[in-house]
């Protein structure tokens, strides 16, 4: 998937622009709101039997020379395809990573801008677990407070 993703990304890349990494992650939040209002109506509707987790879509993420790329993607029947279709962007060098957190069962990343006022959120799984290391390194880290 990541080298569709790459392939996708081509089609938005400036002149000598260069893809470093090419990944699917889920982006973002999902509000309290929407989690409780999830869980509450599956739970209704199963009388109590279910519950339903909701989290953020996957979505192509591209880390190029010079960018930061969130791409467009489009559900198949087996896997999502990547879109050249830039859905957000921003200049990689208006972008750090605080090291990523390991937790039991995932690995959050926090994008920061370069002060450290907090951009956007990955989450990963544990099977990927490579992927924000890769991305943190790639971006560096913003200055600690003391």
């Amino acid at each position: 998937m990541e080298e569709q993703a790459a392939r996708a990304a081509e089609a938005v890349l400036e002149p000598g622009e260069i893809v470093e990494i090419a990944i699917w992650a889920p982006f973002g939040r999902v509000s309290i709101k929407r989690q409780v209002l999830t869980a509450a109506a599956v739970s209704v509707a199963t009388a109590g039997l279910f519950t339903a987790y909701v989290s953020p879509k996957r979505v192509p993420i591209i880390l190029t020379t010079k960018r930061f790329l969130i791409l467009g993607s489009k559900e198949g029947l087996v896997n999502d395809q990547a879109e050249s279709k830039v859905v957000a962007e921003m200049p990689r060098s208006e972008l750090r990573a605080k090291l990523p957190r390991r937790r039991v069962l995932n690995v959050v990343l926090e994008l920061t801008d370069p002060q450290g006022t907090p951009a956007g959120r990955m989450i990963f799984t544990h099977f990927n677990k490579r992927d924000p290391d890769r991305i943190a390194a790639a971006l560096g880290q913003p200055p600690t407070s003391n």
